[in-house]
């Protein structure tokens, strides 16, 4: 059975659900999985009020010019993590998202280096759907929240190579893990994730989507600027 380590950055702003995410992280079906979570919090407390229920690191704010580049260090903290652990997989699970909880073994059974599920962005489910049909980079990096809008013919139930599907909830295997870092760049409109979806392509590494796996993204608060 392949070892996975569910891990994600978060901060206190996912305070409101951070209880319901750790309940359904530990009720899922797998049989083999790790959680560990990375906090970059302003502050300490809430990385001292959890830390005694959860696997935590921390990454401090601090030393960093820009949330988006602490966002970038604690996913990478994730990838290490995921890397000296000696897991077969990571499976990058956003302190928000709530899959279903079979989402190992359906994620698993594709056999694919890198594989998400669909979930809508923004704030509610009349927000876009989280995922962008197979595009070329010769324009570089889109904004992350520029998506393809209306083909919802596209979510047919199948697997499909995509140009991205966010990194709310993507299983990425430990050879992939191996090729590249999660990375900012000063002054680019989008965040770690866009970097990490133009990075596979540069590398030649396809990312698909299981478009039958839908995940709740109980996002009640924005990203800090």
């Amino acid at each position: 059975m392949k070892k996975v380590l569910i891990s994600c950055p978060t901060a206190d702003i996912k305070e409101y659900c951070f209880a319901d995410w750790i309940n359904s992280v530990q009720n899922l079906t797998y049989g083999n999985y790790d959680i560990h979570v990375v906090d970059n919090s302003d502050d300490r407390e809430f990385y001292s009020k959890w830390k005694e229920v959860i696997s935590m690191s921390r990454v401090s704010p601090s030393t960093y010019p820009s949330v988006k580049h602490v966002m970038a260090k604690s996913h990478d903290e994730c990838r290490k993590k995921a890397l000296d652990g000696g897991y077969d997989y990571l499976l990058h699970l956003e302190s928000d998202i709530f899959p279903p909880s079979d989402i190992i073994e359906q994620l698993l059974s594709a056999n694919a280096k890198i594989i998400g599920a669909t979930y809508h962005i923004g704030v509610g489910e009349d927000s876009q759907l989280m995922i962008q049909q197979m595009e070329q980079f010769g324009e570089g990096l889109r904004e992350t929240y520029s998506l393809d809008e209306g083909d919802l013919s596209f979510i047919d139930g199948k697997i499909k190579r995509v140009f991205s599907c966010g990194l709310g909830c993507t299983l990425i295997h430990r050879s992939v893990l191996d090729k590249f870092k999660f990375r900012y760049e000063a002054g680019a409109n989008v965040h770690p994730d866009s970097f990490f979806f133009y990075d596979m392509d540069a590398i030649g590494e396809k990312v698909y989507v299981d478009t039958s796996i839908y995940c709740k993204h109980e996002n009640h608060t924005m990203l800090r600027n």
